[in-house]
């Protein structure tokens, strides 16, 4: 017995369009905790002046309080990421590292630049500017995570890819390298 390939090659394509609206209905369904935003923005805000008191001073101490930045940024992604999970049931590539981790180029432009602006002002004894810096970088990277989130809901395959386990390796080590750099030069 002959399988029409004609036959097969409608059927392929209906079953690929009921999952592509199953996809759809799903992302369209799914919600974001509602504290994600602003504990993101605090986290960076928080992240991001530390850090530059920490580079700024160049003690022990204020590698400890750079330091103490980080965990509280980890801790709060590791937090929102459970609570996404749990609330929806269900994991997103890419909401970890282009929300969280801020590897999507408008969470990283907001990230970097204030954290430039706040080490430079540390360095300065410009103590506002630190923190103008900062909760400008943090409001970004909050708006960063909300933008990526609209069009990942709008079109979830082309936006579900998230930075591979290698490339947050490589930037991690580029991020100590740097920090230590940093430390050093001063």
């Amino acid at each position: 017995m002959e399988s029409n390939p004609l036959q097969n090659s409608d059927e392929a394509r209906s079953e690929l369009a009921v999952a592509d609206q199953a996809r759809q209905r799903l992302a369209a369904g799914l919600r974001l905790p509602t504290s994600l935003l602003p504990a993101l923005a605090a986290a960076v805000t928080i992240q991001v002046g530390t850090a530059a008191y920490g580079i700024a001073a160049q003690t022990v101490a204020g590698l400890a309080v750079a330091l103490a930045g980080v965990a509280v940024f980890l801790g709060t992604a590791a937090i929102t990421l459970h609570q996404f999970r749990r609330m929806n049931g269900v994991r997103v590539d890419g909401l970890g590292s282009q929300i969280l981790l801020g590897t999507g180029t408008i969470a990283t432009s907001a990230y970097v630049g204030a954290l430039g602006v706040a080490t430079w002002a540390a360095f300065e004894s410009h103590s506002w500017l630190v923190a103008a810096a900062a909760v400008i970088g943090g409001v970004g990277y909050a708006f960063a995570t909300l933008r990526w989130w609209h069009a990942y809901r709008r079109d979830p395959a082309a936006h579900a890819g998230g930075a591979s386990p290698q490339v947050l390796a490589a930037l991690a080590v580029l991020a100590c390298v740097g920090l230590v750099a940093l430390v050093v030069a001063g």
